[in-house]
């Protein structure tokens, strides 16, 4: 920070005068970064107080009030202090303070562990079974996607842990699996998965390693993809453990299984031993595009292509197809798209056989576990290390690098990467150190993926590009098998044609900032409305600023747009003044893109205006500054406001 006092408005409301409350000064430079509901924290703050109805913000001096203003409802303070004096008031900073009058004011206060890290000296540090947390930096990376970075000091030495919470009650928020290079033969990094999967119906938030992976690079076991099984388990049931998506969108844990059978016409069924994995002897595999180019099997067995497919491979159902052909000791049938394989060894050759060109086939597929009927994704890993809220114990000794998700009392979802085999940065966990961090870190239920130098942690930057974070141990990013990705997806709430970005009726959170302005200050407001009970006010006040004047809105939380739109839309309640209002774009090369709403808003009331999109922007897009209300001519310097609603993406 500078010298100078740095004024903050935290959520809704104006960037204030010098006299206002929100102060983060030099002192707190060297703390923790921590955000507690979107704001962040700084030294000395003990809460925030949010305003319900009008209410006197004082001056204290000389042991005496002086009135200063009203304050209205939805304005936010950070606070410093609380006493009894003048009937128990707020300290919020620069001796400024408001009465606690019941009705009118609501006192918020972080957990003691968040207060700790902005404040070690008077809450002490934390300490976590691994050690003690000397440094943590929380970042909210999208609505209901926050990051924590920890460096832990303990007897072991550093360590340095990632970690990533998504609410799973946000409904454009999904945990979906990637695979490399689209096949489950082969391997390829984390960073380069999630940006094949990036804006093809969604933007890709974050992303971490998955599953254990064989020397030919497939899962080692069961994966779902999009409520598709891509590949079956090799690990006996009481050695493996998968994490997965149910068909309602719950997290959970477990060792499912998947029994699979197949009918050629009116013949008996017969066991399928897995899905795209290599065909062993006496075996009948099922391969589906997925696996590779073809079945990668010898000469030796009876390979029927089956078209006309309808169904998906998934728990609890039924596909079926008609048989296109039988090919018998040729091996290696091309995988083509919309078509499955059934390829037999020995016994199962001998059953396939049977098929003849048109005959109808039925695919029956059950998990042996009812609640993962249907789930949407999975993914394999290891190793238990919380189950029903209890720590499990390993004989396991070895400290490596660490990559582990879990799920909290709630049914939220946490990915945690630690760093190892790096002594000056981490030294890595054993399992039964992980198990506890797992647990302290809030997971009733947990488990290992792949580690190693496997471990990878990838978030996408605000600059808009997906970055690796950690340091991974082999000194780059290995390729692996697959990978769990948290991606923000589109919705079409006003048609097929958009996609509401901001309504304001949610506790969304805007800043003002801007250039050459006497003020600048940003709110959502009931006293203009569109559409809904809310609408952003922007209010600023330009006169006798040289230059080009403006005032700035922007949400705290990135708004993406992870297809490419037309236009950015909105309803603007104008003031007459006939100043410039633009956005501001960042796309996914880091290209800043200005897009003009109105030469000048000469209007009064509520108009809907547009904003043309250039068609090379590169996905993600990012729409950076949703309102840029600017002026030229001095001659139009005035003070005043407008307002916006329904702020949206048009496709076409």
């Amino acid at each position: 920070m500078g010298k100078a006092k740095n004024i903050i408005r935290i959520g809704v409301g104006a960037v204030l005068a010098a006299w206002t409350a929100l102060q983060a000064t030099e002192a707190d430079a060297g703390a923790n970064v921590v955000y507690w509901e979107g704001m962040r924290l700084v030294q000395g703050q003990i809460g925030k107080l949010e305003i319900v109805k009008p209410i006197n913000l004082w001056k204290r001096e000389n042991g005496a009030l002086t009135f200063v203003r009203v304050l209205q409802p939805g304005e936010q303070y950070r606070v410093y202090s609380y006493d009894e004096a003048f009937g128990g008031q707020y300290g919020v900073g620069g001796g400024y303070y408001v009465t606690n009058i019941k009705g009118h004011v609501v006192y918020k206060t972080p957990s003691k562990e968040k207060l700790k890290l902005v404040n070690p000296g008077k809450y002490g540090a934390r300490q976590l079974a691994v050690g003690t947390v000397v440094k943590e930096v929380s970042t909210r990376i999208a609505s209901g996607v926050e990051k924590e970075e920890m460096e832990i000091v303990g007897a072991r030495g550093k360590q340095h842990v990632y970690k990533l919470d998504i609410d799973t009650s946000n409904e454009r928020l999904v945990i979906e699996t990637a695979l490399s290079n689209d096949q489950v033969l082969g391997i390829e990094p984390v960073l380069e998965q999630a940006k094949r999967y990036d804006g093809r119906d969604g933007t890709v938030l974050a992303a971490v390693n998955g599953d254990y992976f064989k020397q030919d690079g497939s899962p080692t076991d069961l994966m779902v993809h999009r409520g598709e099984i891509v590949i079956t388990n090799t690990t006996p049931a009481a050695e493996r453990t998968i994490f997965g998506i149910s068909a309602d969108g719950k997290p959970m844990i477990g060792n499912p299984d998947v029994q699979i059978g197949v009918r050629i016409g009116q013949g008996s069924s017969y066991p399928v031993d897995g899905i795209n994995k290599p065909r062993r002897a006496h075996q009948l595999i099922l391969y589906t595009p997925y696996f590779a180019a073809s079945t990668k099997t010898n000469a030796l067995g009876t390979e029927v292509v089956l078209t006309n497919v309808q169904g998906v491979l998934n728990g609890n159902g039924t596909v079926t197809g008609t048989v296109k052909k039988v090919v018998v000791g040729q091996g290696d049938e091309p995988l083509q798209p919309g078509e499955l394989v059934l390829s037999g060894h020995g016994r199962a050759s001998d059953y396939l056989r049977q098929a003849k060109e048109g005959d109808a086939v039925e695919i029956s597929l059950q998990y042996d576990q009812p609640e993962w009927s249907g789930a949407k994704e999975a993914l394999g890993g290891r190793y238990r290390l919380v189950a029903d809220g209890k720590v499990q114990p390993f004989s396991i000794k070895g400290v490596h690098p660490r990559t582990a998700v879990g799920i909290d009392k709630n049914g939220n979802v946490m990915l945690v990467v630690v760093d190892g085999r790096q002594p000056a940065h981490s030294q890595g966990m054993t399992l039964n150190e992980l198990a506890k961090l797992m647990h302290e870190l809030g997971a009733v239920d947990a488990m290992t993926l792949d580690g190693g130098g496997s471990s990878t942690f990838v978030v996408r930057q605000p600059n808009g590009q997906l970055k690796v974070e950690n340091k991974p141990s082999d000194g780059f990013a290995r390729p692996v098998a697959n990978a769990l990705l948290v991606v923000y997806k589109e919705t079409q709430e006003n048609g097929e044609s958009e996609e509401v970005l901001d309504d304001f009726e949610t506790e969304s959170k805007w800043n003002a900032s801007g250039v050459n302005y006497v003020g600048a200050a940003v709110e959502r407001t009931t006293e203009k409305v569109r559409e809904g009970k809310q609408a952003l006010k922007i209010s600023y006040d330009f006169r006798g600023m040289p230059g080009t004047s403006g005032v700035y809105a922007s949400r705290e939380e990135a708004i993406w747009i992870s297809k490419r739109p037309q236009a950015i839309g909105m309803w603007v309640y104008g003031d007459g003044s006939g100043h410039w209002l633009r956005a501001q774009l960042r796309d996914g090369s880091g290209r800043r893109i200005w897009i003009d709403f109105a030469r000048h808003v000469n209007w009064t009331g509520w108009k809907y205006v547009q904003a043309a999109v250039p068609s090379d922007v590169a996905l993600p897009l990012m729409l950076e500054m949703p309102v840029r209300y600017m002026e030229t001519d001095i001659g139009r310097k005035n003070a005043g406001a407008i307002y916006i609603d329904g702020l949206r993406a048009i496709f076409r």
